[in-house]
């Protein structure tokens, strides 16, 4: 048990008082290794998974560092208008008073103008509008001294990454830099490099690729993808979660996915990149208060979506990178809670979620789709658990006089119809005759001996497995340069512009070529007209 406290740590007076309003006492270990040498100045190179409390760890050491100055102080860059944020509302539960310019999409720039105008210390938001705000002219870096760049593998995925290069070089050099990543390929490495000052290097155990997060179990389910949504049905009229975020992997596949459960009498809404930023705030702020139950989402909730308590995370089909899957996971089990990620895949998914169980070190418990008469089984059972609280001498009276003349068994039937009359009673979905098992079989003697099929590896995975063989890098191609890293379009057109062409066509100045007009040409001759020639003569009848 960790018995170290913020308290311990150094945490200011004020600070440890809000933290204990909260209920935050024991620092996370991502927060407990990052609060020193962040409080020294020392640049931070840390590689985290999400939900373990990368928020606090970056930002009790700015809170700390903050001057009474009204300028711009912190800048800190996230990839979503979700997770920034969340940053500034974090920030601001610490601090109430602290002035926050939350710099993100989709909203009125009337009070970020204002926030700005006013001098906030803390500058928090997409780099977008950060980009856009830098261009306007309203935003001043000139006297940062701090940043923190947030989420950087997210930002790489989402084409930002030359976008924060464009701002950290608007920043006077010298600042402090947090960088926080749940993954390190190589364009992030060479912004860390370029950008970081002899950074400490803080490397969780649960963090990379061969982590496994201990409070979130994987229960993939085997179902063809038409069949998904039915099967997502049967599985939550079974289990009845408290709350549950379903990712989609298109924008129409969650509108269809969210009617389809509100059809079956499962309440839900979905959200995706469409929406107006006032409808998923307000979206948001219902799931999180419990007033909606069911959310279907598209990877746009995948950060940034802080739910305390969420029991369940769904997949109706896996994401193309295992990177992905484990972050949209991630919104379950966090802080120490426990969790299920829940996956329905299709045949060709299940073998790729078995190699990433292998390269991940996942664990994964398959399970089969309900049947109509489990499903009765258990909500008969949790109705039974229910029933026996609650009860009132009114109720009793009015139990009494229903039960007069009327047979018990039919009187409860007709009740439970009442009650269960808007939800579905589940589909019976039959199982394929080759694939009744509910757990996937491998297809080599190969993948059964290393426990499923070989995934594509990315450049810089394939560059480090060289590396560890002791074989050198592969020649530059012409779309590579000679690092490795592979060339910009710019690049190769204006190779491609340089390079000679031998067999190019020789360019003709078109104003030297002679031009004819109207006089000089030829006048219309006499054509002939075949069709107002005379008529043959009619055939005369001898």
């Amino acid at each position: 048990m960790n018995d170290l406290t913020f308290a311990a740590l150094g945490c200011s007076e004020a600070l440890l008082a809000a933290l204990a309003k909260r209920g935050f006492e024991t620092p996370m270990p991502v927060q407990a290794q990052t609060f020193k040498p962040g409080l020294e100045g020392r640049d931070l190179l840390v590689q985290s998974r999400t939900g373990s409390g990368k928020t606090l760890a970056f930002g009790l050491p700015l809170l700390h560092r903050l001057s009474d100055e009204r300028h711009t102080q912190a800048l800190i860059l996230a990839p979503t208008r979700e997770l920034a944020q969340q940053v500034g509302a974090e920030l601001h539960s610490l601090v109430p008073k602290l002035p926050i310019a939350s710099l993100v999409g989709g909203v009125s720039y009337t009070p970020q103008l204002r926030a700005l105008s006013m001098g906030a210390p803390v500058v928090v938001g997409t780099p977008g509008r950060v980009m856009d705000h830098l261009e306007r002219g309203t935003l001043d870096l000139g006297r940062v001294s701090m940043i923190v760049l947030d989420e950087c593998d997210e930002m790489l995925n989402m084409g930002f990454l030359e976008d924060v290069e464009t701002i950290l070089a608007k920043v006077p050099a010298g600042p402090q830099t947090f960088l926080f990543s749940a993954t390190l390929p190589v364009p992030i490495a060479k912004l860390a490099k370029r950008f970081l000052k002899d950074p400490v290097q803080i490397q969780l155990a649960e963090a990379g690729e061969q982590a496994s997060h201990a409070d979130i179990a994987h229960t993939p389910v085997l179902v063809p993808d038409h069949l998904q949504v039915r099967a997502l049905v049967n599985l939550l009229l079974k289990d009845e979660p408290s709350a549950a975020l379903i990712f989609t992997k298109t924008k129409a596949q969650s509108e269809e996915v969210a009617e389809e459960l509100s059809v079956a009498g499962l309440p839900a809404a979905f959200l995706h990149g469409d929406l107006a930023q006032a409808t998923r705030t307000r979206l948001l702020g219902q799931f999180k208060d419990g007033k909606l139950r069911y959310l279907v989402a598209t990877d746009v909730a995948a950060r940034g979506l802080d739910i305390g308590g969420l029991p369940l995370v769904v997949h109706v089909g896996i994401p193309t990178q295992m990177e992905n899957y484990v972050h949209r996971s991630g919104r379950t089990g966090r802080a120490g809670a426990k969790g299920t990620s829940l996956a329905l895949v299709s045949w060709k998914e299940s073998r790729i979620l078995l190699a990433w169980s292998r390269r991940g070190g996942l664990k994964l418990d398959w399970r089969a789709i309900p049947t109509p008469g489990e499903i009765r089984e258990a909500q008969t059972a949790r109705l039974a658990e229910r029933v026996g609280g609650g009860v009132s001498a009114a109720l009793l009276a009015q139990a009494g006089q229903l039960l007069q003349g009327a047979d018990p068994q039919h009187l409860v039937a007709g009740l439970l119809g009442l009650v269960q009359a808007d939800q579905s009673a589940g589909f019976d979905i039959p199982a394929e005759p080759e694939r009744k098992a509910a757990k996937p079989r491998y297809d080599a003697p190969r993948e059964r001996h290393e426990g499923g099929p070989r995934t594509q590896r990315s450049y810089a995975e394939r560059t480090a497995a060289r590396a560890e063989r002791g074989e050198g890098r592969p020649e530059a191609t012409s779309r590579t340069r000679p690092d490795g890293s592979f060339k910009r379009r710019s690049e190769l057109g204006r190779e491609l512009d340089e390079k000679p062409r031998p067999y190019q066509r020789p360019k003709v100045d078109s104003a030297a070529r002679p031009r004819r007009t109207w006089e000089d040409r030829p006048a219309p001759k006499d054509v002939p007209r075949p069709w107002k020639a005379a008529p043959a003569k009619a055939w005369k009848k001898k």
